[in-house]
């Protein structure tokens, strides 16, 4: 007798053999903190697999948690799919380096390895990983900050479907046997509005994901393979802007890079003068580990396009993609500006009266930092 199965039933997953080729057996955890506040959450819990699949898991938290926070959430979100594992890797925070999580440890028979002091590289998957989701959040989420717990299902999502460098397959093919399918590109419309709203939504998220997750992957291979070769006068670079210092602004999803600006003076091959807004008030000379070339290219087209402005009751108008900081208080309060399709080198200060044509951005602002 001829059994016909469903034609998208997965097929079944073969048993390893080698017990240690499971998934989740030997893993990896460590925190990314300090982010903005997002469902009241302003960590996360990072889980890598460390030998078997390379998958993550992502789990939102807070910085304040402790060793039995640490392993309620492993609990809940990888234990529950792979059983317990037979080694922890992990840095010595306290989370880890406690009296409370050795013993637990111990009494589970998990092997605790803890990280050299001041050598993270001894975890260097998870230090790569974590990399990449912070790059991923501050494209993803850098105009919106506090919406970063929102995108963690797509980026993990993202990250476990695509191909790893070293296993040259997908987590998902290694954990589940097969790759599960994502939402698709486009997504026929509905006579429900609700529903085409969420539908258009979904697919809209996703597309925003991959791309991120593929810029993400980018600006990783092209950090870790940099070859440096001196610039010029009037060159355009990208600034590094691990010690810039904005007010009310986020460090861990602010744009790791600001610019591009203009090379004005060569001081040396190793130090550069930059021409820097007014409103940085900022020393200007910048060594060349801070700066990135920036380039362009025919094929790719300008990397902004500057729009001209909308004439709106006779006065030029330039559209405004967010507002990324402020300073003062009361009346005396001023805005941080992205201008739409300009970059950062562009964004300006400006009072609230200036945002006569944009209420709905300055309202959204005021509501998520403010109220």
């Amino acid at each position: 007798m001829k059994i016909n199965t469903h034609p998208t039933t997965p097929p079944l997953t073969p048993i390893p053999a080698d017990p240690s080729a499971l998934p989740f057996q030997s893993v990896s955890i460590d925190f990314i903190t300090d982010l903005p506040l997002s469902n009241s959450f302003d960590s996360l819990m990072v889980i890598v697999d460390h030998d078997s699949s390379k998958g993550i898991v992502l789990c939102p938290c807070n910085k304040t948690i402790d060793a039995l926070g640490t392993a309620l959430l492993y609990h809940q979100n990888v234990y529950r799919r792979f059983g317990l594992p037979k080694r922890i890797i992990s840095d010595r925070g306290p989370q880890f380096a406690s009296h409370v999580f050795q013993t637990l440890c111990s009494r589970l028979g998990i092997k605790s390895k803890l990280s050299t002091a001041y050598h993270p590289q001894t975890d260097g998957q998870t230090e790569r990983a974590n990399q990449e989701i912070e790059a991923y959040l501050c494209i993803y989420c850098g105009t919106a900050p506090n919406t970063w717990t929102e995108s963690i299902p797509d980026l993990e999502f993202s990250h476990n479907l695509q191909t790893h460098s070293v296993t040259k397959t997908s987590p998902f093919n290694i954990i589940l046997g097969y790759n599960p399918i994502p939402i698709p590109p486009a997504i026929e419309p509905t006579n429900l509005p609700s529903l085409s709203e969420r539908l258009r939504l979904l697919s809209t998220i996703r597309k925003e994901a991959l791309a991120a997750h593929d810029l993400a992957q980018l600006h990783m291979a092209r950090h870790t393979s940099r070859k440096f070769t001196p610039f010029k006068l009037g060159d355009k670079v990208w600034l590094e802007a691990t010690h810039l210092h904005f007010p009310n602004r986020s460090r861990k999803l602010s744009p790791k890079r600001e610019g591009p600006f203009t090379i004005e003076q060569v001081l040396s091959p190793l130090n550069y003068r930059l021409k820097l807004p007014r409103a940085w008030r900022i020393h200007p000379v910048f060594h060349a580990s801070l700066l990135t070339p920036f380039a362009e290219t025919d094929s790719h087209g300008p990397s902004f396009t500057q729009p001209p402005p909308d004439l709106i009751n006779g006065h030029k108008e330039f559209e405004i993609e967010a507002i990324v900081s402020h300073s003062g208080n009361g009346k005396q309060r001023k805005y941080l500006i992205k201008w739409k399709g300009y970059p950062s080198s562009a964004n300006e200060w400006l009072k609230e009266a200036n945002f006569e044509n944009a209420p709905e951005i300055l309202n959204d602002y005021k509501t998520l930092h403010f109220l």
